[in-house]
Formats: structure tokens, C-alpha cells, sequence
């Protein structure tokens, strides 16, 4: 049970398994952590809710692989007052997957609009960029609302002006474009910590095109993480060898308790 939560913590990101169905180069997940059940994941949101959080992303790996029903665990979430995201890299979304209306958000990834380079990074026979422009496509006129991340490496710093014009185009199609967050490339997890040589991107180098971005008045919010891993306003929960974990916990210098 969580007794308590930092005030300042108003997004909780469940991550419910550790297993993906694509090989990211930047990758800054682990794979030592458990499959959520069900009952542990409707308990965590039960504990969220009397919280007062009131906003929950589900994650992973790939939520859509994971195998206690995903859809029913959103009805639970959107219930009990949640806004509902889902953090998916889109490509084992379901038929229909901009009707299912227990899912408020989904969270889609893009990190270049060269194909060969975003492919390059986001690793899927048969190629992954393509996908992901269908299913942002897709959800035009859906009443579902979109967040499209971009890890910045040093192989895509270049390529953010070029993304902005076509979420900036995808916004006025019909697409209800939330946000963009920009997160820093960390040498970190199962594809960050073998790849640091390649994609390691100077902070300065960074920060200027992030800010170089943040001038444009594109007509959606864009926020810069520096590191997704310690986060203002996201506490992670996750489950190793039936305890559940907290981000806050994992990297507090006295490590977990």
C-alpha cells in the first residue's frame, strides 16, 4: 500500500512489463523487472486515486503486449477518475485503437522525419517510422489526444526543426497534439548503456536546440527533460520479485529500504 506520495508528484507511470516488441538503440529501460498483475495493478490505482493523483500513464516495454488485458485495466483507470495515457512505441495497437474511449492519451514516439534515421534508432522489421506517421494519421478527428516524444541523441539533434513543422502541419489536419517532450539521450538500460559512444549528445549542444525549438510558436506545449529518469512531477511504480518499487525509492542515495 502507498501511504504517502511527494505533493509535487501529480503523474503516476505504471510499468506494467518489461518485455518490447522492438530494439531501441537508445533504450534506457531494464529488463529485471516483473509482469504486473492484475491485481497488483488495480490495487496500485485504487492506492493513486485515494491519493488524489488524478492522472496515470501506462507503460512498459510495450503496454499493448502486456498479458492481463490492458483495455480492462483502462475502464478500471478511467473509473476511477484517472486521465488515462498509454505510452506505446504504436506498433501493436489494436484495430480501432483511436475509439477505444477509456484511453484519453496516447504517447507515440518520433524521432526524425528521415525514415532511414528514425529507423535506425527505433529498430522493427520491416520499419518503424512509416507506422508511427499512420498511426498520428490515424488518430486525426478521434477525440483521442496525442504526446509524441523524441529522444535527442547526437544523430537526430538536427532533425527537431524539421519534426516541429510536421507536428505543427499534423495539429492542423485534426490531430489534438498535446505536447512534445524532448528527452536527453542517457547512456543508461538495455540499449543506452551499450550505444553511449554513438548517440551521447554534448548538453550544450542540447539546450541550444532545444531552446532554438521553444521560440517557434508552434500551438502546442513543448517541455525539455533533461532526464527521464528523475522527474518533478512523475513518480514510476513498477513490481521486482513481488515489492513493488518506486522511482523515488531507486534513486534516493540510501537506495530502497
Amino acid at each position: 500500500m502507498i501511504r504517502r506520495l511527494d505533493p509535487a508528484k501529480r503523474i503516476a507511470s505504471l510499468f506494467l512489463l518489461p518485455q518490447c516488441d522492438m530494439s531501441c538503440r537508445f533504450c534506457a529501460s531494464e529488463r529485471d523487472f516483473s509482469v504486473m498483475t492484475y491485481e497488483q495493478a488495480s490495487a496500485l490505482l485504487h492506492d493513486l486515486a485515494a491519493l488524489s493523483i488524478r492522472n496515470v500513464v501506462l507503460g512498459g516495454g510495450e503496454p499493448f503486449l502486456w498479458p492481463h488485458d490492458l483495455e480492462r485495466l483502462s475502464r478500471l483507470a478511467r473509473g476511477l477518475g484517472f486521465l488515462v495515457q498509454v505510452c506505446t512505441n504504436g506498433v501493436s495497437l489494436p484495430p480501432g485503437f483511436g475509439g477505444i474511449d477509456s484511453i484519453d492519451r496516447y504517447l507515440l514516439p518520433l524521432e526524425s522525419m528521415d525514415a532511414g534515421r528514425h529507423d535506425a534508432l527505433r529498430r522493427h522489421r520491416g520499419g518503424h517510422q512509416r507506422l508511427v506517421l499512420e498511426r498520428i494519421a490515424a488518430l486525426a478527428g478521434s477525440g483521442r489526444e496525442l504526446t509524441v516524444s523524441t529522444v535527442v541523441t547526437r544523430e537526430n539533434v538536427d532533425d527537431l526543426a524539421r519534426i516541429a513543422t510536421y507536428l505543427q502541419r499534423a495539429a492542423a489536419s485534426g490531430v489534438a497534439l498535446h505536447a512534445w517532450h524532448l528527452y536527453r539521450f542517457l547512456p543508461v538500460g538495455r540499449g543506452g548503456s551499450l550505444h553511449a559512444d554513438r548517440l551521447d549528445v554534448r548538453r550544450a549542444e542540447y539546450l541550444r536546440a532545444c531552446a532554438a525549438i521553444r521560440t517557434r510558436d508552434l500551438g502546442f506545449r513543448v517541455y525539455r527533460r533533461d532526464d527521464m529518469l528523475r522527474s518533478g512531477s512523475v513518480e514510476f511504480f513498477w513490481y521486482e520479485r513481488g515489492r513493488m518499487r518506486t522511482g523515488s525509492e531507486a534513486l534516493s542515495p540510501a537506495g530502497p529500504a
